[in-house]
């Protein structure tokens, strides 16, 4: 599993048990669902960057993340399947990456009517990492 991943993984398990299923208010997740939203964003970047290799200029409709995160029931998760199951979504997204050359990094997609390139969806799945890895270390502080 990649550095980031694996510091996020730390971090969670870091986090005392009933902080890390708290919600410090309530339109902020848990360090918890902060991970299950990132465990999905792995997912939903690979799965993006297939669709466009698989087809030509894919339409894509946006997800809502919190919708998402509050059916999904994150909070009473196991938290090391959880970890788990990220980290593999992870490994499996760096796989991908490892296949692509510079013609499918420059596939086209259209997300929520933008178009995009399978480069730019494979930064913004780094960095929805980085993002939320200085969250959840924040919410772990508190």
């Amino acid at each position: 599993m990649p550095q980031l991943a694996k510091a996020i993984a730390a971090g969670i398990r870091s986090i005392p048990d009933d902080v890390v299923r708290h919600r410090p208010a309530p339109e902020t997740w848990s360090p918890l669902e902060y991970l299950g939203h990132l465990r999905e964003s792995m997912a939903f970047h690979r799965w993006l960057i297939e669709k466009a290799l698989a087809e030509d200029n894919p339409l894509i409709p946006m997800v809502d993340p919190d919708e998402s995160v509050a059916q999904a029931g994150y909070r009473s998760a196991d938290t090391d399947e959880l970890i788990g199951q990220f980290g593999r979504r992870v490994q499996r997204l760096c796989e991908l990456l490892t296949t692509l050359d510079d013609t499918a990094n420059h596939r086209i997609l259209t997300l929520d009517g933008r178009q995009i390139t399978a480069a730019l969806v494979a930064r913004s799945a780094w960095h929805e990492c980085h993002h939320h890895h200085g969250d959840i270390r924040r919410l772990g502080e508190l």
